[in-house]
């Protein structure tokens, strides 16, 4: 038996993790940070936390065995 993957639907996803993220934002006073013992760097991202999410999510779904190609090929 073959099993094909279904692609995945990354509009469905996004709206789903970005719902998440905004819901779970008024329910916590701070976002954790990591701890970082150097200079603190203040870049700006150009991505939202819910795009980061989705494209994780998407690398987990997809089949790629490594983040670089699944970024490279597919983001």
């Amino acid at each position: 038996m073959i099993i094909i993957p279904a692609r995945l639907d990354l509009e469905q996803i996004y709206c789903d993790v970005d719902d998440f993220y905004q819901i779970w934002t008024q329910f916590v006073e701070f976002l954790p940070q990591l701890p970082y013992e150097g200079k603190a760097k203040h870049y700006k991202s150009k991505l939202s936390i819910s795009e980061v999410m989705t494209i994780v999510i998407a690398f987990h779904g997809s089949g790629f065995r490594t983040f670089k190609d699944f970024y490279t090929l597919q983001v």
